[in-house]
């Protein structure tokens, strides 16, 4: 029974409080030290009182255990900063109180240690802080200026007693003086927890974060990159389609034609699909293996032939002739670089005109170059071609939705490569992608 009512009391005023709240913290501490108070006061009061026959001794500490009973009730009613401030001036004044009526020789002075350790637990304004040391400071001078002057009368007391005082006022101060200690050394183990429990919650959110915009590039580059390969699968079947309505004969080239673009269609959404499986979406990662550079490219001029048929624009692909038949390289990267480039020469270029695509080998590089002769990009707009969603509708772009180029530039990046691009005032655009190459893993 008696266990369960101090359990209330260093608990008032806690229920809604959160666990981990540094003001949770600080209300039972100082209902801890209320009770603690309390306790001092009663047991000392009386022996005091037993020793001197004094009775200011035990009616100013009963008078301070009932205000500091008050507290706790303050508490209860989450009146924490006003608990917290009259906790410490009563603590102040009862120093005072007890220095004068006890004397010189009492050691009470030493409680002005409490009242410091008190200040930094209780309060952490800084300015709050402030005033409270510097009334300890006056309260300091009070007290010697009274035990000079004698202002305030000390009791009378035999030598013996005087003594027996002195150590029971020194044990009130170490005892409340430790307390103070232990309580502060609770509640900065309590902010370093908090601290640590901060830093995790930000690293997790920061890494959900990464892995959102990881997602999000993951959705536009397939978005994006599945919208070609499924334009040349159905551009070969309307082809198909057309040669049938028109009673011509489907050869065996129109449909192997169809079954290339398809598997290539299938390659890319394999690969879509196996990068999603990875956390970081795969994107970041190269796949080096030995590809035929003008076999790729082949396959894909082919899946554009219908378009560019449409605008009648022939496409030229011209190699260096000491290019290696084949590199080391990330395959669907390349592909997917050759395949945005090409698209957007073909959607920009004029009718009845021709798109060159240039391969050259540069020593420890090797260059690949995309270029049409549209109407040409002005000036202005050169900077902002690789940022997302930066895109112009009109008759010859009228789905675009501005990352072709973005993720152009992305994969670039992630194979060590570098992009630019020129245009000429004459008209037309050429896009030139500059890879590393190693001469020594290359087969020739």
């Amino acid at each position: 029974m008696i266990r369960g009512f101090v359990n209330s009391l260093k608990y008032a005023g806690t229920s809604d409080l959160p666990e981990y709240d540094i003001k949770r913290s600080i209300c039972i501490g100082v209902n801890l030290l209320c009770i603690y108070v309390i306790f001092l006061n009663l047991a000392s009061g009386a022996i005091f009182y037993i020793l001197s026959g004094n009775l200011l001794i035990p009616a100013g500490a009963y008078l301070e255990a009932g205000i500091v009973y008050g507290i706790i009730i303050l508490n209860r009613k989450k009146k924490y900063s006003l608990a917290n401030l009259l906790f410490y001036l009563t603590i102040s004044f009862a120093t005072f109180y007890f220095s004068a009526i006890l004397g010189k020789s009492s050691g009470t002075p030493l409680m002005i240690l409490f009242l410091f350790g008190l200040i930094f637990y209780l309060f952490t304004s800084p300015k709050m802080r402030a005033y409270c040391i510097l009334f300890n400071l006056l309260l300091l001078v009070a007290m010697e200026v009274n035990r000079e002057l004698e202002v305030i009368p000390a009791a009378e007391f035999t030598g013996l007693v005087q003594h027996i005082i002195r150590w029971l006022v020194y044990v009130v101060v170490i005892s409340l003086t430790l307390k103070i200690f232990q309580l502060y050394h609770k509640n900065t183990n309590l902010l370093i927890k908090l601290h640590t429990y901060s830093k995790t919650i930000k690293a997790s959110l920061s890494v959900e974060e990464e892995l959102n915009k990881l997602k999000n590039v993951l959705f536009q580059h397939i978005s994006h990159d599945l919208r070609g390969p499924y334009f040349g699968v159905s551009s070969h079947c309307f082809f198909i389609h057309s040669k049938v309505m028109e009673n011509k004969p489907v050869t065996q080239a129109d449909t192997s034609k169809l079954l290339d673009v398809s598997d290539h269609y299938k390659y890319m959404l394999e690969n879509f699909l196996e990068m999603a499986k990875f956390k970081d979406a795969g994107l970041n990662t190269p796949e080096i293996s030995s590809i035929s550079l003008r076999s790729e490219i082949s396959k894909i001029v082919e899946m554009h032939r219908y378009l560019a048929v449409q605008k009648n624009v022939t496409i030229s692909i011209n190699f260096s002739e000491d290019f290696p038949t084949y590199i080391l390289a990330d395959k669907l990267k390349i592909s997917r670089i050759i395949y945005n480039l090409l698209n957007n020469a073909i959607k920009f270029t004029r009718n009845n005109t021709k798109i060159t695509i240039t391969a050259n080998l540069l020593k420890d590089r090797w260059s690949l170059a995309v270029a049409d002769q549209g109407k040409g990009i002005r000036y202005d707009k050169i900077e902002q071609l690789f940022q997302p969603y930066v895109t112009e509708k009109s008759p010859e772009n009228p789905e675009g939705v501005g990352l072709g180029l973005f993720i152009t530039k992305h994969l670039a990046t992630i194979l060590g490569a570098e992009i630019s691009v020129k245009s000429k005032n004459s008209g037309g655009a050429s896009f030139e992608v500059i890879f590393p190459y190693e001469k020594q893993l290359a087969v020739i």
